[in-house]
Protein backbone atom coordinates (compact mmCIF):
# COMPACT_ATOMS: atom_id res chain seq x y z
CA UNK A 1 0.00 0.00 0.00
CA UNK A 2 2.85 2.32 1.10
CA UNK A 3 4.66 1.89 -2.60
CA UNK A 4 1.20 2.79 -4.63
CA UNK A 5 0.88 5.91 -2.53
CA UNK A 6 5.02 6.92 -3.09
CA UNK A 7 4.28 5.64 -6.80
CA UNK A 8 0.91 7.60 -7.26
CA UNK A 9 2.90 10.94 -6.10
CA UNK A 10 5.62 10.21 -7.84
CA UNK A 11 3.53 9.73 -11.14
CA UNK A 12 1.25 13.39 -9.71
CA UNK A 13 4.03 15.31 -9.74
CA UNK A 14 5.83 13.74 -13.37
CA UNK A 15 2.89 14.79 -15.34
CA UNK A 16 2.90 18.65 -13.74
CA UNK A 17 6.21 18.96 -14.48
CA UNK A 18 6.45 17.34 -18.34
CA UNK A 19 3.13 19.64 -19.11
CA UNK A 20 5.06 21.90 -22.03
CA UNK A 21 1.96 23.97 -22.70
CA UNK A 22 0.66 27.33 -20.05
CA UNK A 23 -2.89 27.66 -19.21
CA UNK A 24 -4.10 31.13 -18.94
CA UNK A 25 -6.96 30.82 -16.22
CA UNK A 26 -8.35 34.26 -15.65
CA UNK A 27 -7.35 37.97 -15.97
CA UNK A 28 -7.96 40.56 -13.69
CA UNK A 29 -7.05 44.76 -13.06
CA UNK A 30 -5.36 44.72 -9.93
CA UNK A 31 -3.54 48.38 -8.15
CA UNK A 32 -3.45 49.27 -11.65
CA UNK A 33 -1.82 46.41 -13.70
CA UNK A 34 -3.12 43.75 -16.20
CA UNK A 35 -2.94 40.36 -13.76
CA UNK A 36 -2.54 37.29 -15.74
CA UNK A 37 -3.54 33.95 -13.84
CA UNK A 38 -1.08 30.99 -15.34
CA UNK A 39 -0.65 27.23 -14.35
CA UNK A 40 2.80 27.50 -14.66
CA UNK A 41 5.35 29.72 -14.52
CA UNK A 42 5.90 32.49 -17.78
CA UNK A 43 9.68 31.96 -19.32
CA UNK A 44 10.63 35.71 -20.42
CA UNK A 45 11.87 33.98 -23.55
CA UNK A 46 8.56 33.27 -24.83
CA UNK A 47 7.38 36.56 -24.20
CA UNK A 48 7.20 38.53 -27.42
CA UNK A 49 5.94 43.03 -27.23
CA UNK A 50 4.87 45.13 -29.41
CA UNK A 51 3.74 48.93 -29.91
CA UNK A 52 1.74 50.12 -32.89
CA UNK A 53 -0.55 53.01 -33.32
CA UNK A 54 -3.61 54.12 -35.55
CA UNK A 55 -5.09 53.25 -32.96
CA UNK A 56 -2.46 53.55 -30.03
CA UNK A 57 -2.17 49.66 -28.54
CA UNK A 58 0.25 47.67 -26.97
CA UNK A 59 0.55 43.61 -28.05
CA UNK A 60 1.86 40.69 -26.12
CA UNK A 61 2.39 37.48 -27.49
CA UNK A 62 2.88 34.63 -25.09
CA UNK A 63 4.40 31.45 -26.65
CA UNK A 64 3.46 28.24 -25.38
CA UNK A 65 0.50 28.94 -23.98
CA UNK A 66 -3.24 28.46 -23.87
CA UNK A 67 -6.70 29.77 -23.10
CA UNK A 68 -7.78 27.47 -20.44
CA UNK A 69 -11.37 28.91 -21.05
CA UNK A 70 -13.20 31.87 -23.14
CA UNK A 71 -12.08 35.05 -21.26
CA UNK A 72 -14.18 37.55 -21.09
CA UNK A 73 -11.42 40.87 -21.20
CA UNK A 74 -14.54 43.22 -22.51
CA UNK A 75 -15.49 42.99 -18.75
CA UNK A 76 -11.75 44.56 -18.26
CA UNK A 77 -11.97 48.16 -17.14
CA UNK A 78 -9.07 50.47 -16.29
CA UNK A 79 -7.84 54.48 -16.32
CA UNK A 80 -6.64 55.21 -19.81
CA UNK A 81 -7.44 51.91 -21.79
CA UNK A 82 -10.01 52.14 -24.46
CA UNK A 83 -10.19 47.79 -24.25
CA UNK A 84 -8.70 44.84 -23.71
CA UNK A 85 -9.00 41.78 -26.25
CA UNK A 86 -7.14 38.37 -25.16
CA UNK A 87 -7.58 35.56 -27.56
CA UNK A 88 -5.42 32.43 -28.93
CA UNK A 89 -3.93 33.44 -31.51
CA UNK A 90 -2.22 30.23 -32.16
CA UNK A 91 -2.69 26.49 -31.12
CA UNK A 92 0.26 27.21 -28.43
CA UNK A 93 0.16 31.39 -28.47
CA UNK A 94 -1.87 33.97 -26.20
CA UNK A 95 -2.45 37.53 -27.21
CA UNK A 96 -2.85 39.86 -25.31
CA UNK A 97 -3.75 43.36 -27.09
CA UNK A 98 -4.60 46.76 -24.84
CA UNK A 99 -5.82 49.67 -26.64
CA UNK A 100 -4.94 53.21 -25.01
CA UNK A 101 -5.69 56.58 -25.58
CA UNK A 102 -1.69 57.18 -26.24
CA UNK A 103 1.06 55.13 -26.47
CA UNK A 104 2.36 54.69 -23.10
CA UNK A 105 5.73 52.82 -21.70
CA UNK A 106 4.54 49.53 -20.44
CA UNK A 107 6.32 46.74 -17.94
CA UNK A 108 5.90 43.27 -17.94
CA UNK A 109 7.03 41.39 -14.88
CA UNK A 110 6.34 38.42 -12.81
CA UNK A 111 5.77 40.06 -9.29
CA UNK A 112 5.23 37.50 -7.11
CA UNK A 113 7.03 33.71 -8.29
CA UNK A 114 4.61 31.38 -6.02
CA UNK A 115 1.94 31.92 -7.86
CA UNK A 116 2.36 32.42 -11.14
CA UNK A 117 0.86 35.61 -12.04
CA UNK A 118 2.17 37.95 -15.24
CA UNK A 119 1.82 41.54 -14.99
CA UNK A 120 1.33 43.99 -17.41
CA UNK A 121 1.53 47.60 -16.11
CA UNK A 122 -1.42 49.99 -17.37
CA UNK A 123 -1.19 53.83 -17.79
CA UNK A 124 -0.14 56.10 -15.09
CA UNK A 125 1.75 59.56 -14.97
CA UNK A 126 3.38 58.58 -17.64
CA UNK A 127 0.86 58.00 -20.19
CA UNK A 128 1.11 60.32 -23.65
CA UNK A 129 -2.73 61.72 -24.13
CA UNK A 130 -4.24 61.55 -27.47
CA UNK A 131 -4.54 65.20 -27.83
CA UNK A 132 -0.74 65.29 -27.86
CA UNK A 133 0.22 63.36 -30.40
CA UNK A 134 -2.22 65.17 -32.41
CA UNK A 135 -0.45 68.21 -32.04
CA UNK A 136 2.73 66.34 -33.15
CA UNK A 137 1.05 65.10 -35.84
CA UNK A 138 -0.59 68.32 -37.01
CA UNK A 139 3.00 69.99 -36.82
CA UNK A 140 4.88 67.30 -38.95
CA UNK A 141 2.19 67.34 -41.37
CA UNK A 142 2.54 71.39 -42.06
CA UNK A 143 6.33 70.70 -42.34
CA UNK A 144 5.86 67.64 -44.47
CA UNK A 145 3.22 68.64 -46.73
CA UNK A 146 4.75 68.32 -49.93
CA UNK A 147 5.83 64.89 -49.10
CA UNK A 148 2.84 63.65 -47.92
CA UNK A 149 0.26 64.50 -51.21
CA UNK A 150 2.70 61.36 -52.36
CA UNK A 151 1.23 59.26 -49.52
CA UNK A 152 -2.32 57.91 -49.71
CA UNK A 153 -2.41 56.69 -45.82
CA UNK A 154 0.06 56.46 -42.70
CA UNK A 155 1.38 53.07 -42.30
CA UNK A 156 0.85 51.33 -39.04
CA UNK A 157 4.09 52.12 -36.86
CA UNK A 158 5.56 48.61 -35.30
CA UNK A 159 8.34 48.75 -32.83
CA UNK A 160 9.44 46.23 -31.01
CA UNK A 161 10.51 46.27 -27.30
CA UNK A 162 14.35 45.14 -27.24
CA UNK A 163 15.16 42.79 -23.75
CA UNK A 164 17.26 44.88 -21.64
CA UNK A 165 20.35 43.22 -21.45
CA UNK A 166 21.21 41.47 -17.81
CA UNK A 167 24.13 41.18 -15.84
CA UNK A 168 24.43 38.59 -14.47
CA UNK A 169 27.44 35.79 -14.92
CA UNK A 170 26.06 31.97 -15.17
CA UNK A 171 27.86 28.83 -14.05
CA UNK A 172 28.92 25.90 -15.32
CA UNK A 173 30.11 22.26 -14.71
CA UNK A 174 33.76 22.04 -15.13
CA UNK A 175 33.87 17.53 -14.75
CA UNK A 176 32.54 15.05 -13.14
CA UNK A 177 34.49 15.53 -10.20
CA UNK A 178 33.76 18.90 -9.51
CA UNK A 179 31.10 20.95 -8.68
CA UNK A 180 29.10 24.05 -10.04
CA UNK A 181 31.07 27.30 -9.97
CA UNK A 182 31.08 30.70 -11.64
CA UNK A 183 32.70 31.21 -14.84
CA UNK A 184 35.70 32.98 -13.31
CA UNK A 185 36.98 29.97 -11.31
CA UNK A 186 37.36 30.71 -7.76
CA UNK A 187 36.40 34.20 -8.05
CA UNK A 188 33.15 35.75 -7.42
CA UNK A 189 30.74 36.66 -10.21
CA UNK A 190 30.32 39.92 -10.45
CA UNK A 191 27.08 41.54 -9.57
CA UNK A 192 25.33 44.40 -10.83
CA UNK A 193 24.43 47.48 -9.02
CA UNK A 194 20.76 47.74 -8.54
CA UNK A 195 18.64 50.27 -6.52
CA UNK A 196 16.89 47.42 -5.14
CA UNK A 197 13.13 45.70 -6.17
CA UNK A 198 10.28 48.73 -6.46
CA UNK A 199 7.46 46.60 -5.07
CA UNK A 200 6.96 44.86 -1.05
CA UNK A 201 8.00 40.96 -0.75
CA UNK A 202 8.08 37.93 1.41
CA UNK A 203 11.03 36.39 2.36
CA UNK A 204 11.18 33.66 4.65
CA UNK A 205 14.61 33.07 7.13
CA UNK A 206 15.03 29.69 7.83
CA UNK A 207 17.36 29.22 10.91
CA UNK A 208 18.37 25.30 10.56
CA UNK A 209 18.54 23.05 13.18
CA UNK A 210 17.43 23.91 16.53
CA UNK A 211 15.76 22.18 20.38
CA UNK A 212 17.12 18.63 20.51
CA UNK A 213 18.66 18.97 16.95
CA UNK A 214 21.49 20.68 18.16
CA UNK A 215 23.15 20.66 14.35
CA UNK A 216 27.58 20.47 13.78
CA UNK A 217 29.33 21.32 16.79
CA UNK A 218 32.67 23.02 17.31
CA UNK A 219 35.12 22.92 19.88
CA UNK A 220 32.67 20.96 22.03
CA UNK A 221 30.50 23.75 23.00
CA UNK A 222 29.31 25.77 19.78
CA UNK A 223 26.00 24.78 18.56
CA UNK A 224 25.32 25.32 14.86
CA UNK A 225 21.64 25.75 15.70
CA UNK A 226 22.53 28.96 18.28
CA UNK A 227 25.19 30.09 15.51
CA UNK A 228 22.67 30.47 13.08
CA UNK A 229 19.80 31.58 15.18
CA UNK A 230 21.69 34.68 15.64
CA UNK A 231 22.88 34.65 12.48
CA UNK A 232 18.93 34.38 10.89
CA UNK A 233 17.71 37.13 13.06
CA UNK A 234 20.74 39.65 11.32
CA UNK A 235 19.39 38.83 8.17
CA UNK A 236 15.83 39.50 9.18
CA UNK A 237 16.84 42.68 10.31
CA UNK A 238 18.88 43.59 7.34
CA UNK A 239 15.79 42.71 4.89
CA UNK A 240 13.25 44.86 7.77
CA UNK A 241 15.48 47.80 6.52
CA UNK A 242 14.82 47.25 2.80
CA UNK A 243 11.30 46.75 3.19
CA UNK A 244 10.64 43.64 2.96
CA UNK A 245 8.17 41.50 5.09
CA UNK A 246 10.04 38.62 7.12
CA UNK A 247 9.15 35.70 8.38
CA UNK A 248 11.09 33.54 10.36
CA UNK A 249 10.69 29.77 10.59
CA UNK A 250 11.99 29.78 14.64
CA UNK A 251 13.17 32.79 16.58
CA UNK A 252 13.82 30.79 19.57
CA UNK A 253 15.45 27.54 20.05
CA UNK A 254 12.79 25.37 19.29
CA UNK A 255 12.72 22.16 16.63
CA UNK A 256 10.81 22.30 13.12
CA UNK A 257 10.77 19.37 11.32
CA UNK A 258 12.58 20.04 7.96
CA UNK A 259 9.09 19.38 5.80
CA UNK A 260 7.88 22.24 7.73
CA UNK A 261 10.15 24.88 6.96
CA UNK A 262 9.02 25.16 3.20
CA UNK A 263 5.21 24.39 4.33
CA UNK A 264 5.85 27.38 6.39
CA UNK A 265 6.56 29.27 3.15
CA UNK A 266 4.22 28.50 1.22
CA UNK A 267 1.70 28.99 3.78
CA UNK A 268 2.87 32.76 4.09
CA UNK A 269 3.00 32.89 -0.32
CA UNK A 270 6.82 33.59 0.34
CA UNK A 271 8.98 35.11 -2.65
CA UNK A 272 11.98 34.09 -1.30
CA UNK A 273 12.90 31.21 0.76
CA UNK A 274 16.70 31.48 2.82
CA UNK A 275 17.86 28.95 4.87
CA UNK A 276 20.92 29.35 7.22
CA UNK A 277 23.14 26.49 8.08
CA UNK A 278 26.84 26.03 9.91
CA UNK A 279 29.43 23.79 8.07
CA UNK A 280 31.32 21.21 9.85
CA UNK A 281 34.45 18.34 9.37
CA UNK A 282 34.68 15.36 11.14
CA UNK A 283 38.11 14.87 9.85
CA UNK A 284 40.47 16.48 12.52
CA UNK A 285 43.56 16.38 10.23
CA UNK A 286 41.25 19.52 8.19
CA UNK A 287 39.99 21.08 10.58
CA UNK A 288 41.90 24.19 9.72
CA UNK A 289 41.99 23.42 6.05
CA UNK A 290 38.49 23.18 5.73
CA UNK A 291 37.06 26.92 5.47
CA UNK A 292 34.90 29.34 3.35
CA UNK A 293 31.21 29.78 2.56
CA UNK A 294 29.00 28.17 -0.02
CA UNK A 295 25.72 28.48 -0.97
CA UNK A 296 23.15 25.33 -2.03
CA UNK A 297 20.45 25.22 -4.69
CA UNK A 298 18.49 21.76 -4.63
CA UNK A 299 19.16 19.47 -7.41
CA UNK A 300 20.77 15.91 -7.99
CA UNK A 301 24.92 16.20 -8.13
CA UNK A 302 27.95 13.81 -8.73
CA UNK A 303 30.00 15.96 -5.96
CA UNK A 304 30.80 13.58 -3.17
CA UNK A 305 31.55 16.51 -1.60
CA UNK A 306 27.93 18.16 -1.76
CA UNK A 307 26.26 15.10 -0.96
CA UNK A 308 28.08 14.71 2.11
CA UNK A 309 26.90 17.60 3.22
CA UNK A 310 23.45 17.11 2.34
CA UNK A 311 24.07 14.06 4.38
CA UNK A 312 24.66 15.89 6.87
CA UNK A 313 22.05 18.37 7.32
CA UNK A 314 19.59 16.08 5.89
CA UNK A 315 19.91 12.93 8.97
CA UNK A 316 17.54 14.28 11.09
CA UNK A 317 14.77 13.17 8.13
CA UNK A 318 16.57 10.31 6.27
CA UNK A 319 16.79 7.86 9.48
CA UNK A 320 12.74 8.06 9.08
CA UNK A 321 12.33 7.83 5.51
CA UNK A 322 12.83 4.73 3.50
CA UNK A 323 15.46 4.26 0.27
CA UNK A 324 12.39 3.81 -2.35
CA UNK A 325 10.33 7.03 -0.62
CA UNK A 326 13.71 9.22 -0.51
CA UNK A 327 14.90 8.67 -4.44
CA UNK A 328 11.10 8.94 -5.53
CA UNK A 329 10.37 12.08 -4.31
CA UNK A 330 13.60 13.83 -4.75
CA UNK A 331 13.52 12.64 -7.95
CA UNK A 332 9.91 13.72 -8.75
CA UNK A 333 11.15 17.73 -7.85
CA UNK A 334 14.73 18.13 -8.55
CA UNK A 335 13.55 19.24 -12.06
CA UNK A 336 10.69 21.67 -10.96
CA UNK A 337 10.66 25.26 -12.34
CA UNK A 338 12.02 26.97 -9.65
CA UNK A 339 15.09 24.98 -9.93
CA UNK A 340 17.21 27.97 -12.67
CA UNK A 341 15.44 30.70 -10.55
CA UNK A 342 17.14 28.85 -7.36
CA UNK A 343 20.46 28.97 -9.16
CA UNK A 344 20.34 32.49 -9.99
CA UNK A 345 19.65 33.54 -6.50
CA UNK A 346 22.31 31.06 -5.03
CA UNK A 347 24.65 33.14 -7.27
CA UNK A 348 23.78 36.81 -5.93
CA UNK A 349 23.61 35.71 -2.65
CA UNK A 350 27.05 34.01 -2.48
CA UNK A 351 28.50 37.15 -4.45
CA UNK A 352 27.49 38.94 -1.66
CA UNK A 353 28.26 37.46 1.34
CA UNK A 354 32.01 37.51 -0.25
CA UNK A 355 31.91 40.75 -1.35
CA UNK A 356 30.90 42.38 2.43
CA UNK A 357 33.23 39.85 4.29
CA UNK A 358 36.15 40.62 1.66
CA UNK A 359 36.19 44.45 2.45
CA UNK A 360 37.11 43.55 5.88
CA UNK A 361 38.55 39.94 6.56
CA UNK A 362 41.08 38.26 4.86
CA UNK A 363 41.39 34.44 3.12
CA UNK A 364 37.58 34.07 3.15
CA UNK A 365 37.29 31.35 0.77
CA UNK A 366 34.54 31.15 -1.99
CA UNK A 367 32.95 27.64 -1.51
CA UNK A 368 30.82 28.51 -4.70
CA UNK A 369 27.41 27.97 -5.93
CA UNK A 370 26.57 24.33 -5.29
CA UNK A 371 23.51 21.76 -6.13
CA UNK A 372 22.78 19.60 -3.88
CA UNK A 373 19.36 17.35 -2.71
CA UNK A 374 18.25 19.49 0.71
CA UNK A 375 15.48 18.18 2.24
CA UNK A 376 14.64 21.06 3.63
CA UNK A 377 14.45 22.54 0.24
CA UNK A 378 12.10 20.44 -0.66
CA UNK A 379 8.26 21.16 -1.23
CA UNK A 380 9.43 25.30 -1.65
CA UNK A 381 6.78 26.87 -4.17
CA UNK A 382 9.33 29.84 -4.32
CA UNK A 383 13.21 30.19 -5.31
CA UNK A 384 15.04 28.68 -2.14
CA UNK A 385 18.62 28.76 -1.49
CA UNK A 386 20.61 26.75 1.76
CA UNK A 387 23.40 29.04 2.92
CA UNK A 388 26.37 27.66 4.84
CA UNK A 389 28.25 30.78 6.40
CA UNK A 390 30.94 29.28 7.33
CA UNK A 391 33.24 25.60 8.96
CA UNK A 392 31.85 25.63 13.12
CA UNK A 393 35.11 23.26 12.81
CA UNK A 394 38.09 25.40 11.71
CA UNK A 395 39.32 27.52 14.67
CA UNK A 396 39.84 30.84 12.90
CA UNK A 397 36.43 30.58 10.98
CA UNK A 398 34.67 29.48 14.34
CA UNK A 399 36.07 33.04 15.98
CA UNK A 400 34.93 35.03 13.34
CA UNK A 401 31.79 33.61 13.02
CA UNK A 402 31.21 34.75 16.74
CA UNK A 403 31.65 38.29 16.09
CA UNK A 404 28.78 40.25 16.09
CA UNK A 405 30.61 41.93 12.79
CA UNK A 406 31.22 38.90 10.92
CA UNK A 407 27.44 38.13 11.05
CA UNK A 408 26.27 41.36 10.60
CA UNK A 409 28.46 41.33 7.19
CA UNK A 410 27.15 37.67 6.09
CA UNK A 411 23.27 39.16 6.94
CA UNK A 412 24.00 42.14 4.82
CA UNK A 413 25.15 40.24 2.02
CA UNK A 414 22.51 37.85 2.18
CA UNK A 415 19.95 40.73 1.89
CA UNK A 416 21.65 42.14 -0.88
CA UNK A 417 22.24 39.10 -2.62
CA UNK A 418 17.85 38.60 -2.19
CA UNK A 419 16.97 42.45 -3.46
CA UNK A 420 19.30 42.19 -6.17
CA UNK A 421 18.57 38.96 -7.87
CA UNK A 422 14.50 40.70 -7.53
CA UNK A 423 16.06 43.91 -9.16
CA UNK A 424 17.07 41.70 -11.92
CA UNK A 425 13.92 39.53 -12.12
CA UNK A 426 11.93 42.55 -12.64
CA UNK A 427 14.30 43.80 -15.18
CA UNK A 428 14.25 40.83 -16.93
CA UNK A 429 10.38 41.93 -17.26
CA UNK A 430 10.80 45.80 -17.84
Amino acid sequence: MRIFFIYAVYLLFANSLLATTNLLTHAEIKRGELHLHFSSFVMKKNIHKMLLSDPPRLVVDIKKAKLKHAISASSLKAKGVQSFRISQRKNSTVRIVIETYGRYKARTYQPMAYNNVFAITLPKDDFIHISDITKKRSKHKKSTHNKSKQKKSTPIVIEEIPDDPIVRETIVSKDDKSIFSSIFGKSSPRVATMAGPRRGYTVVVDAGHGGHDSGAIGARKYYEKTMVLQIAKRVAQQLRKRNFNVKMTRSTDKFVKLRNRTKFANRYKADIFVSIHANAIANKRRFRKAHGVETYFLQTTRSAKAKRIAAKENSVVLSKVDRLSNSVILESVLSGPKIELSQKLAIDVQSNILKNLRRKYRGVRDGGVIPAPFWVLVGAQMPSVLVEVGYITNPTERSRLLKADYQNRIAKGVAEGVSNYLSLREKEFD
